[in-house]
C-alpha cells in the first residue's frame, strides 16, 4: 500500500512552471524537474535549460528554454533553443564552426536569424596549456573564458597566496595535453579585460544536469551564455 500511495503521489506532481530567460542568473541543462527525496524517484520533463532552486528538502529545475528532442546529446548535434515546449518559436541557435585565421568562430543567432554575438575559440601558443575563449557581444566589453589556473588568469602574487596544494593543482591542469578534459569538463572563469567576472561555467552537455553556469552581471545577453552551455568545445573542422 505504501508503495502504491507513493507512486500515486509521484504521478500527481505537476510539472515545474517555466520561468523567463532574460534575467536568469544560474542554469543547467537536463531533464530533471524535481530531485527525488525520501525514496521518491526524481521527476523528469523535457530536455531544457533549467534554473535550479531549493525549496525545503526538494530541489527544482524550472525550464526557461527548450530543446527540440529529449536526447542528452542533442545540444551538441543541434544547438538550437526554443521559447516554447512545442519547439515552435526559436529563441537562439549556434551556427556551424568557421575557421578565421587560427581561431574558430561560431555565430549566435536570434529567432529571426540575426547575429547577436560570436563565440571564439583561441588556440594556445603553448602545447601544454588549454585553449581559451572569447565572447563578443555588440556594444559590450570582450569576455575571455579561461581556466582559473590559466597563467593569464593569475598574478605571481595571487598564485603564491594559493599555497602549495593549489599550485600543485595548477601544475596538473597545465600538464593536460591539449584539449583533453575530464568527464566533468573544465571550470572556466569568464572576465572582461578590466577583470570584471561575468560568469563561471563548468561541465559538458552529455549528462543530465551536468552543465552548471553562474552569471554574475546583468548586461550579459543570456542567449550567449546558453550558447556556451550548448557547445562548450568546438568539433573538429
Amino acid at each position: 500500500m505504501v508503495f502504491g500511495k507513493r507512486k500515486a503521489q509521484e504521478e500527481e506532481r505537476p510539472p515545474v512552471p517555466a520561468v523567463g530567460w532574460r534575467d536568469v542568473r544560474r542554469f543547467t541543462i537536463g531533464r530533471t524537474e524535481r530531485s527525488g527525496v525520501h525514496g521518491e524517484r526524481r521527476q523528469l520533463g523535457r530536455l531544457a535549460v533549467r534554473v535550479p532552486r531549493q525549496a525545503r528538502d526538494v530541489r527544482t529545475y524550472a525550464p526557461c528554454a527548450y530543446f527540440r528532442t529529449d536526447s542528452p546529446g542533442n545540444p551538441v548535434l543541434e544547438p538550437t533553443l526554443y521559447e516554447d515546449e512545442a519547439a515552435q518559436r526559436v529563441l537562439c541557435a549556434v551556427d556551424g564552426p568557421m575557421d578565421v585565421g587560427k581561431e574558430v568562430h561560431r555565430s549566435v543567432l536570434d529567432g529571426e536569424g540575426r547575429v547577436i554575438g560570436t563565440i571564439r575559440r583561441i588556440p594556445s601558443s603553448n602545447r601544454v596549456v588549454h585553449h581559451t575563449w572569447r565572447i563578443d557581444q555588440p556594444d559590450c566589453p570582450e569576455i575571455a573564458g579561461r581556466s582559473q589556473w590559466s597563467l593569464a588568469n593569475n598574478s605571481p602574487r595571487g598564485l603564491a597566496l594559493r599555497g602549495l596544494e593549489s599550485t600543485l593543482n595548477m601544475v596538473l591542469e597545465l600538464a593536460a595535453d591539449g584539449d583533453n578534459r575530464t568527464a566533468e569538463g573544465r571550470t572556466l572563469e569568464w572576465k572582461t579585460a578590466g577583470g570584471e567576472l561575468v560568469m563561471v561555467s563548468k561541465g559538458i552537455p552529455q549528462f543530465d544536469s551536468s552543465i552548471g553556469i553562474s552569471i554574475k552581471v546583468g548586461w550579459l545577453d543570456r542567449r550567449l551564455a546558453f550558447a556556451v552551455a550548448m557547445v562548450p568545445d568546438f568539433p573538429e573542422l
